[in-house]
Parts: structure tokens; C-alpha cells; sequence
């Protein structure tokens, strides 16, 4: 499928994709909206693309809800498109009431747009169709990607509802993905991915309404741009991860609130704090990280009931804002956390701490603030009063000291060696110390020079920027101290972040003055901000693969190969489960601790990612045991090192555990292994592969019964011995006791070599003797070398040997009695019976 093929199999299934974000979304904007915004295009179609998708995955949820309920697959394409039928035709019923019952208001006044601002949104549509032919020919490949909201819009399309063990994240993206794949029935990843270019559109749009609501359009317009161009955004934006619609839904939000909450007038003020509360619970109903808005509004409320020292009548308007916000959110933002406490799963799932441990805190991390205050500190050094540089100089300085030093940047020239990766990453106490001081003194000196300037234009500005800022700290924080390890996680707050620093672009580039640019001018002006922009519009491109021919060639010419790229061990195995399926015609049941993404690709498959077996009884019915870096983290997580892990100690056993695929890439390590856990206990003894019957004899501390030996080999001229010895499992055994096997030359009774070590030793271990169950054969494989004998490593050939077995605790050297046709042997000696001999 090449790029061609792939973007036509996402374009026949964009008309259903805007039938919901518009055909379904518009008529509910044109009710929620007032009906002066009318005439608001782009907020408009904001809302309508937040409205819509909302929709219906709400009918979705309610269909899935009841079908896993009754057993019943009612998320079919016939039932759930008629139900956006019928919701779309009440949405225009309702906005055709609205229209005629209300006054037409007055015509606003339209504003051409100039030169720098045509030129921003065509970079803006270029950075967006650059990545919609990305997105249309890549599958999913991420990993979150794939082991939630791929997998289960995959889940829900082959089921027909969503199934009551499914938790975690609530299900905005995943039902949008169902709902795309319904029409095919079964997995069909262009269909679903359909709807990404229309939620990174979405984002864009809500960055504008976040500038134009709260300033000019201009100062929108340089937000929508600055966030699109953003080379993060422009990364994750072809991903379909929930970063992106989060983005769009959360500052589609604060930017509805900011408005009613700098609003005077009752009614549109009610209004947009409603509307504001309904995309909220939206984004609740997107991702549960976006709870960190309800933080934000309660710092606004703190702050403003300090502001008006508790006057009833002061502070009331903007408590109403706030309590109409979350009254307006649960219907929508509760549902999916309710749900789950129903059904008894974790309403909320937090990310296991060792995430937080990877949080960077370093001072990279403060870019979108430090940006707005030099390009402050660069406005104001412009004008014929500036501050005062000999105050505000130090105070940069003493920024610049507490946060470079903590900088990758600064690791990349060598200034800041060792401090790469948390926690050395961190900022040290003498840097916050330094941070604090260098803003203190910044914000004194802005702070004389502001007072005596002041007007009610500036402070209309300022306080609107104050409030946006207070409105994003509380999710700021807590990306900084939890969640910093990966810069998608601060996106919801990026356009609040971009906010100050666009108004300040936009007093300094002034339309008026911009428009009266010579050409000598525009020319440098305009090839800057195609400069600037090129990796914002190309890094969709160069980031997709490590080889960037992709594009034109034919290098990936299916998904299998496209999913190989980011994911190879995972594909590897794939094809091993199904070189199992087309072997034996069964399907697979796999233990995978920890292993998420398998799911996708058999979403209807027994796979087990979240078992912790320790014991090989737990893996009963399986067919399949999958054991990697995912398995290990679990493992220690629960406290259980490898050498208590039964499982992981029989690893090397293969007659129970069959290797069929081991291969490590960048990130994961991956060891599947068929299961043969019959082979424990043998109906007999051909199944241990040792031939011949057992000598029953022989037992060791009444516990451990030697059957026998093997089939070996005798290669003295290769310097090897190979043997394969048999214990049985009499009763439990309450220690770690390692075998010792001596050569004894027969003929001069000398014992010319000593080998020492566990039971069935492999890469993870051995097979601990204190992990055997009663009932159990085991196999031990032994590999020999003569050379370890050192200088009695030539063995005269003409003379007879003996392999001498014994059992021994390795802590005390002292050996398990021996007891030979029910006669103790003597423990200080060597038990004198022969396993076999060697001749050459």
C-alpha cells in the first residue's frame, strides 16, 4: 500500500468522519453558542468539532454499556449512525427554534487580514496536510497507541460493546475508532485514523478561540500558529494518542471560562461558564489528567475571594462562573469514572510511581515562560523609557544561572556534564534559591517601572494574562514534579503557556505598522517565519522512520513492515504465535505479564498482560509464556526476585518450556516460550528423553530421587563431556542444594575433576531445588569441559572413568545422605555407584 493508496483508503472515510464532527456537531454548537457568536466562524466549528464527537460516543458509550450488560452487540454500524441521525435532527430543530425566536444582532465588523497573518495560516495548512498524508500512511505504531485506544476501538468493533473488565482511561478516542471501523466490521486502521487530522484541527482552532476570546485575532492567530508549528506537536499529532484532542478540548475550555469569568453581562456570562463546563467534562470524558482544570478554577476562586476581601457581592459573580463550570462537566466528565466504581474496577488509574522517578524538573522545562519575559524585557528595551537595565540585567542573569545548568541544551555544549537524566536533571536548591531571586528582582524592577505607566488598557491585559496563567499553574506543577519525562504530557497547558508571549508579539508587530512594511521588509520577515516553521511542518516526515525514502519509495509496502519499524520485537512475536496457530490450528491463550501491545493485533485473544504467576501451576490452560524487560518490571514491582520465581527459574527447563522466539530491540527484550507443562510429570520415561528404564535406587535426603541418565556423549578428543541426568521429586525440599559431579579415573580410583554448581542452570537462573514440587521430573542438561581440569585435562585414553553424583548445600559444603536399595551410605565418603562409563 503506497502513500497514494494509503491516503485514498483514509479519504473515503473522512465523509463519515465529518459527518460527525460537523453534520452532527454543528447544529449543537449553533445551540449552545449565543447567538451574537453565530457570526464567530472558527469558534463555531470549534465547538461543533468538540460537540459532535462528544455526541456520539456518548450514544456509543450508552449502546456498549447495554450490550455488555445483556451479551448483546448493539455497537453496530446500522443502530449507532441512526442514532446521530435522529440527534443531529433534534440539534437542528432546536438551532432552527433558536435562529427564529431571536433577534438577528448587528453585523460585526470584518477586518482583512494582512500579509504576516495569511502568511501564518498558510504555513498552518501546509504543517496540517504535511500530516495528514502522514497519518494516512502509517497504522498505529505508537505504543499507548496500540495497547488502548487502537486496541480497543479493534475490541468493541469485533465484540459489539464494550466489555465490563475494560478500565483505565475513559473512552472518547477509542469509540470515535469503533465507530469508523463499524461500516468494515473488523480492523481497518485508515478508517480509524480518519478522525486524527480533525482533532489536531480541532486543537488549532481551540488556540485561536483561546487568543481572539481574550485579546485580538490577531494574538489567536499567532497562538494557532506557534502551537501547530510547535515540533512536539507536529510529531504527536500523526500519532492518535490523547494528547492532541486533550490539547484541543481542555484550552477549548479555559478559554470559554476566561471569557465568562471577564465577562460583566449576566446572561452570556451563565452561559459560556456552562458551555465551558460541558467541553470540560468532555475532556474528563478524554483523559482523567484533565481534573488538573478543576484545580486551576479553584486557584481563581481562592485568589479572587483574596482579591475582594470576601465581599459577598464582589465575589459572587465569578463563584456562579465556577460552580456552573462543575455543574455543567458531570454528565459527561462523571459517567465513565461512575461506571467503573459500578462495576467495581479502580475509578482512577495512576501511573505506577516509577514514572514519577522520571521526571526530568529540569530547567528546560520553564522554555514557554522564559520565552515570554525575554521577549518582554526585549519590547520594553525597545522603547525610549526602558527599566532599569542594572536591576533587570541581574536579575536575567540569576535566571539564566538557575535554570541552563539543568538544560539538555547545555549537556550538548558540555556545560552541564552528568545532569542529562534525572535525578541528576533536577534543580539543585541553590538553583531554585537563584530562580527565586533572579524573578524577584525581575518582577521588583517591572514592577517600578509599570506603576507610574499604568493604564486601563494595561491592566484589562494583565489581569487577563494573570488569570490564564493561575488557570494552567496547578497542571503545570504537577506536570513539572510527576509527569515531565516526556514533553506530550504538558500540551493541554501549551497554548495557555504560548498565551503571554503572543500578546506581547502582537504589541510589538503591531497590524497597522506591519502592513506598512516595505517590501526590502516583508522579504527577510517572511522567509524567518518559513524558516522558523520548517521543522514544525516537516518533523511529521523525518520522525516516522529512520529512513526517510519512505515517502516515495515503496521501502514499507504493507502495514505488517510499517508496524516492524517502531515495533520489531512485538512483530516478531506475532508471527511466532502465528506460525503456532497455522501448526496446530489452535488458538493461542498467552501469559504476557506487563505485555500491552500484543492485544492489538488478536484483540479477541486470551492474552494475560496483567498475571503475575510465580509458580508453574499458574499457567495451567496457557499455551504460551511471554517473558521480558515488561515481565521483569512487574515482577519487581511485586517484590519477587527472579530467584523466587518459579517460572522464571525453569526458564532453561526445556522440556517444559519450549524457547521459540527471543530478540531484543531498543527499548523492550522479548522470550516467548510454548508450554509443555505436562512434561513435569511424565506418564513415562521416554518423555524425559532418558531411554531406558530408571534406576529407582538411588535417593538423596529422602527427598530427591535419582532416575537415571540420558542419552550422552563421550568426546574426550573435543575435551566435552555432555550429560543428561533425571531427578524425581519424592517430598518437599526446604533448601538451595547444587549438585557435584567428579571424574574417578576406575582403574587408579583418582578423582580427576570436580564439577560444582545448581540444578538446571540457565540465563535467569537455575532451577532451585527449594522450587520443586513433589510429583516433578526434572531434567538437568550438563555441559562438561575437560579444559576447566587444567593440567589434567589429557586423560590417558587407555584407562576407564566413572561419573560420581552427589548432592550438597553450596553454603555449607556438607552432602545430602545417600540411600541405595533402602541402605544408608555413609556421608564422608563417595557414593560408589556408577551412572555410566567412559571409554575411549
Amino acid at each position: 500500500m503506497n502513500t497514494l493508496t494509503s491516503l485514498t483508503a483514509m479519504l473515503s472515510a473522512m465523509p463519515l468522519a465529518l459527518w460527525v464532527y460537523v453534520g452532527l456537531g454543528l447544529p449543537w454548537a449553533l445551540v449552545a453558542l449565543p447567538r451574537a457568536d453565530w457570526s464567530r466562524r472558527v469558534l463555531l466549528i470549534a465547538v461543533a468539532f468538540a460537540l459532535g464527537p462528544a455526541l456520539l460516543t456518548a450514544w456509543l458509550f450508552v449502546l456498549g454499556t447495554i450490550g455488555a450488560a445483556q451479551a448483546a452487540p448493539l455497537l453496530r454500524f446500522d443502530v449507532a449512525f441512526g442514532g446521530t441521525v435522529i440527534i443531529a435532527l433534534i440539534g437542528v430543530v432546536l438551532a432552527v427554534r433558536k435562529w427564529r425566536s431571536r433577534p438577528k444582532p448587528a453585523p460585526r465588523e470584518h477586518q482583512r487580514l494582512i500579509w504576516d497573518e495569511r502568511l501564518l495560516i498558510v504555513l498552518i495548512v501546509a504543517a496540517v496536510a504535511f500530516r495528514v498524508i502522514v497519518t494516512a500512511y502509517w497504522p498505529f505504531t505508537a505504543y499507548d497507541a496500540l495497547w488502548v485506544y487502537g486496541f480497543q476501538g479493534r475490541l468493541y468493533t469485533l465484540t459489539g460493546f464494550i466489555p465490563q473488565d475494560i478500565g483505565y482511561y475513559s473512552q472518547f478516542l477509542q469509540l470515535q475508532y469503533t465507530f469508523m471501523q463499524l461500516p468494515a466490521g473488523t480492523f481497518d486502521d485508515r478508517a480509524a485514523r480518519a478522525v486524527i487530522p480533525l482533532l489536531h484541527i480541532g486543537s488549532i482552532l481551540a488556540a485561536y478561540v483561546l487568543g481572539r476570546q481574550l485579546f485580538t485575532r490577531r494574538v489567536g492567530i499567532m497562538i494557532a500558529a506557534v502551537w501547530a508549528l510547535y515540533p512536539h506537536v507536529g510529531d504527536w499529532a500523526r500519532i492518535g494518542d490523547l494528547e492532541i484532542p486533550l490539547t484541543f478540548l481542555f484550552t477549548l475550555s479555559a478559554a470559554l471560562f476566561l471569557t465568562a469569568w471577564t465577562t460583566q453581562e449576566i446572561q452570556p456570562r451563565r452561559r459560556y461558564a456552562l458551555l465551558a463546563g460541558l467541553i470540560f467534562g468532555i475532556a474528563m470524558w478524554t483523559k482523567p489528567t484533565a481534573g488538573a482544570f478543576v484545580w486551576g478554577v479553584m486557584l481563581l476562586v481562592a485568589v479572587e475571594l483574596v482579591r475582594v476581601r470576601f465581599r459577598v457581592q464582589a465575589w459572587w459573580p465569578r463563584f456562579e462562573v465556577a460552580a456552573l463550570t462543575g455543574l455543567a462537566c458531570l454528565p459527561l466528565g462523571a459517567v465513565w469514572y461512575v461506571r467503573n466504581a459500578l462495576l467495581g474496577l479502580d475509578v482512577l488509574v495512576f501511573p505506577h510511581p516509577s514514572w514519577l522517578e522520571r521526571a526530568t524538573q529540569s530547567g528546560d522545562l520553564f522554555g514557554w515562560p522564559l520565552l515570554a519575559l525575554l521577549l518582554l524585557t526585549f519590547a520594553l528595551m525597545l522603547r525610549r523609557e526602558r527599566p532599569d537595565w542594572r536591576a533587570l540585567l541581574p536579575g536575567l542573569l540569576l535566571i539564566a544561572l538557575a535554570l541552563v545548568p539543568s538544560m539538555p541544551l547545555a549537556h550538548d555544549f558540555g556545560l552541564s556534564s552528568g545532569r542529562l537524566n534525572p535525578p541528576e536533571s533536577r534543580l539543585r536548591p541553590t538553583e531554585w534559591a537563584l530562580l527565586a531571586a533572579g524573578v524577584a528582582l525581575v518582577a521588583w524592577t517591572l514592577y517600578r517601572y509599570a506603576r507610574p505607566r499604568w493604564t486601563v488598557a494595561i491592566g484589562r491585559s494583565s489581569g487577563r494574562l494573570t488569570w490564564a496563567s493561575l488557570l494552567a499553574l496547578p497542571y503545570f506543577i504537577t506536570w513539572f514534579s510527576s509527569y515531565s519525562y516526556h514533553a506530550r504530557l504538558s500540551f493541554a497547558i501549551v497554548p495557555l503557556l504560548i498565551l503571554p508571549s503572543a500578546v506581547i508579539l502582537a504589541h510589538l508587530f503591531p497590524a497597522e505598522s506591519v502592513q506598512r512594511w516595505s517590501l526590502l521588509r516583508k522579504a527577510p520577515a517572511a522567509l524567518l517565519l518559513i524558516g522558523l516553521s520548517l521543522p514544525g511542518i516537516l518533523i511529521a516526515w523525518t520522525n516516522a522512520a529512520p529512513e526517510r525514502d519512505w515517502l516515495w519509495t515503496d521501502r514499507y509496502p504493507d502495514d505488517a513492515a510499517r508496524y516492524t519499524v517502531h515495533n520489531p520485537s512485538i512483530m516478531l512475536v506475532k508471527q511466532a504465535l502465528d506460525d503456532y496457530i497455522a501448526r496446530t490450528g489452535q488458538t493461542p491463550i498467552v501469559i504476557a505479564p506487563g505485555e500491552q501491545r500484543l492485544r492489538f493485533f488478536y484483540p479477541t485473544m486470551t492474552i494475560d498482560e496483567f498475571a503475575r504467576p510465580t509458580r508453574l501451576d499458574d499457567l495451567q490452560g496457557a499455551t504460551h509464556y511471554l517473558y521480558g524487560s515488561q515481565a521483569r518490571w512487574r515482577y519487581a514491582d511485586d517484590g519477587v526476585p527472579p530467584e523466587e520465581n518459579q517460572i522464571v527459574s525453569a526458564l532453561a527447563r526445556a522440556e517444559v518450556m519450549t524457547q521459540v522466539l527471543r530478540h531484543t530491540d531498543a527499548t523492550f527484550r522479548y522470550e516467548l516460550y510454548e508450554l509443555h507443562l505436562d512434561g513435569r510429570y511424565p506418564p513415562d520415561n521416554d518423555a524425559m528423553g532418558i531411554g531406558y528404564v530408571p534406576d529407582s535406587r538411588v535417593i538423596f535426603g529422602d527427598s530427591i530421587r535419582y532416575v537415571g541418565n540420558g542419552p550422552s556423549t563421550n568426546d574426550l578428543l573435543r575435551n566435552t563431556l555432555y550429560l543428561r541426568i533425571i531427578w524425581e521429586v519424592l517430598a518437599p525440599i526446604d533448601g538451595d542444594y547444587w549438585v557435584q559431579f567428579d571424574l574417578l579415573n576406575t582403574d587408579t580410583g583418582e578423582v580427576v575433576g570436580t564439577w560444582r554448581g545448581p540444578v538446571a542452570p540457565g540465563e535467569h537462573g537455575y532451577y532451585r531445588t527449594d522450587l520443586w514440587q513433589p510429583g516433578e521430573f526434572i531434567r538437568d542438561d550438563r555441559r562438561l569441559p575437560l579444559e576447566d581440569l587444567g593440567d589434567k585435562a589429557s586423560l590417558p585414553r587407555s584407562e576407564s572413568y566413572r561419573i560420581v553424583v552427589s548432592i550438597y548445600d553450596p553454603q555449607t559444603g556438607e552432602r545430602l545422605p545417600l540411600t541405595i536399595d533402602g541402605e544408608r551410605i555413609p556421608g564422608d565418603g563417595y557414593p560408589q555407584f556408577q551412572t555410566y562409563s567412559i571409554q575411549d
